[in-house]
């Protein structure tokens, strides 16, 4: 009986199953081009383990936190996982409080004011003084914003441009004032 129950509580080897493949708000990817400035926003690349720049239409993955040269590996805080505050780079003059969208070139802008497809990615806690400045933002997973031209005032001209839009499925349309 003694024999059994030091067997019991002898050392044994322990297994445990990996975590690989899960991440706490950040991950790591290749760069596909260089990045020289911090901060900027990015997409998932042609491979899922590369990033690069997101532009005014594109779905942001998260922010590069990291510069480096094309085929470095740089690290991503995700949009939806951030656990802080995230600094971005600014397009123009944005004011704390504002919405903050998807610009071109990774940066990020106030309400869109021309026509096409973009991405609300978390509100401005800090205001920007202009291009290139910093913004601390208020970070949440990306919303996909649609920013229609004004009607024409053709009702079914109108209501077939509405048809097609809401068939991308957006969280969000605007239509821009008429001149």
């Amino acid at each position: 009986m003694i024999r059994f129950i030091k067997k019991l509580f002898h050392a044994r080897p322990v297994f445990a199953n990996s975590a690989e493949g899960t991440h706490a708000g950040r991950i790591t990817r290749i760069l596909e081009n260089t990045v020289s400035v911090r901060n900027l926003l990015g997409k998932i690349g042609p491979t899922a383990d590369q990033t690069s720049l997101c532009g005014a239409g594109d779905k942001p993955l998260g922010v590069i936190t990291d510069s480096g040269e094309a085929g470095e590996h740089v690290s991503i805080s995700l949009l939806s996982a951030s656990s802080t505050t995230i600094l971005l780079v600014a397009s123009e003059a944005i004011l704390a409080g504002q919405d903050i969208y998807t610009s071109a070139s990774g940066k990020v802008q106030n309400e869109p004011t021309a026509a096409g497809t973009y991405y609300l990615v978390g509100r401005a806690l800090t205001a920007a003084s202009g291009d290139n400045t910093l913004v601390e933002v208020e970070a949440f997973a990306p919303r996909k914003v649609i920013v229609l031209n004004a009607f024409t005032g053709n009702p079914s001209t109108d209501m077939a441009t509405l048809g097609d839009t809401f068939g991308q499925a957006p969280d969000k349309v605007i239509v821009l004032p008429g001149m």
